[in-house]
């Protein structure tokens, strides 16, 4: 297991995959930061928390955009590099168990969405620091928040990730995936939201202050994500060589 996910590393060398992984979350925040400061009064008027504004400015366009297309674009390259010229034609018949290439690039893909978690969290810390956030930091929101965002969005990874090893082309995967992100806010003000796992970053990162969430969304999430797993683990084991 350990030799296939060094080799599904070296496949992503020359990609871009992890600069945009890294630069995409600390873009928005930095924007976010920016708005904060350009409206500063407003926010501050009622003495709100500063770091409570910078992270909420940050944090709506990330949970409910960019995070879901960001995973969108991991999970589809992840299928793209074995797509291009027909490579699965080569991999599928060397002497390496399926399970462990399934499982292996699954994991280096949500390891990835993991890294953009963290360059998030750490984006809003210095955000925080560079305009000079006064009082204690509020880790188990601006830290504990986003790594629920990560847990509840492994639906989205598996659905996305069994849909660009099964399709050749790689647009079938974005497009579905971004097609997908686009109503999760409205989606996310009705009652039927449970059932969109889209929306289960955004609730995940709201901590009560923008929807009512739900403990369900735990449950929920992991019991998705196993059975999608299982049933794309399934299908990639019985794969025809020549499809």
């Amino acid at each position: 297991m350990l030799k296939m996910l060094q080799i599904e590393i070296l496949k992503l060398k020359h990609s871009k995959v992890l600069w945009i992984a890294a630069l995409a979350p600390a873009f928005v925040v930095f924007q976010g930061a920016s708005n904060f400061l350009r409206y500063y009064d407003l926010f501050t008027e009622k003495g709100q928390n500063i770091w409570s504004q910078i992270y909420t400015q940050s944090v709506i366009f990330y949970s409910f955009l960019l995070l879901p297309i960001l995973i969108t674009l991991i999970m589809s390259i992840m299928g793209k590099v074995e797509n291009d010229n027909g490579g699965w034609k080569y991999v599928l018949t060397l002497p390496v168990k399926r399970k462990d290439m399934y499982i292996s690039k699954f994991i280096l893909g949500s390891s990835i969405v993991f890294i953009n978690i963290l360059v998030f969290i750490v984006s809003v810390l210095i955000a925080g620091k560079m305009v000079k956030a006064p009082g204690p930091i509020p880790y188990d929101m601006i830290i504990g928040q986003p790594l629920l965002s990560y847990i509840v969005s492994f639906p989205i990874m598996i659905i996305i990730y069994i849909i660009s090893i099964n399709f050749s082309h790689v647009g079938v995967p974005l497009g579905l995936g971004i097609g997908l992100t686009l109503p999760a806010l409205l989606v996310a003000n009705t009652k039927y939201w449970i059932f969109y796992p889209w929306t289960y970053p955004a609730m995940a990162t709201s901590g009560g202050g923008l929807f009512e969430s739900s403990m369900l969304i735990y449950p929920c999430s992991i019991v998705l994500f196993v059975i999608a797993f299982v049933i794309g683990l399934y299908k990639f084991k019985t794969k025809d060589i020549l499809s």
